[in-house]
């Protein structure tokens, strides 16, 4: 299965971001395990080093984009994906940007923690533990 990954949901791994880690953690996990299909949109990249590298350190802000470039496929950023998030009418132009990067990949489910951000058509918007319940792989609390 083929799934766009949100920054929000990369940084919450990184910086241990509590309550939400533990899910986002086994979303990577399954990603890096190739039991799912993961990809970023391009402009995650540079997001997440410019911020690791203001809370953290340069080295550990290359590092974590090495991690990423492993794990991750990355969706180049087109000029028509630029456009079409364009046309949207909404609050966040980078989700927007994220959300087309997963139509034109073909991805089927987007992960985010900002699930209003996003448009409610063409692709299925789940947060990391709404993902883990439908792959049966997490409980109830």
């Amino acid at each position: 299965m083929k799934i766009l990954i949100d920054t929000n949901i990369l940084l919450d791994v990184l910086t241990k971001r509590e309550p939400h880690y533990l899910y986002a953690s086994k979303i990577w996990t399954f990603i890096r395990d190739g039991l799912l299909q993961g990809y970023i949109s391009a402009i995650s990249v540079n997001n997440l080093y410019y911020i690791i590298k203001k809370i953290q350190d340069q080295s550990i802000a290359e590092a974590f984009v090495d991690q990423l470039l492993s794990d991750f496929d990355v969706i180049p950023l087109t000029k028509e994906i630029l456009r079409q998030a364009r046309t949207k009418k909404t609050r966040d132009y980078e989700d927007l940007i994220q959300y087309f990067s997963a139509i034109h990949e073909g991805c089927e489910l987007i992960i985010t923690r900002n699930k209003k951000d996003f448009p409610r058509i063409g692709i299925k918007i789940l947060s990391p533990f709404e993902c883990l319940k439908m792959l049966g792989k997490q409980k109830e609390d």
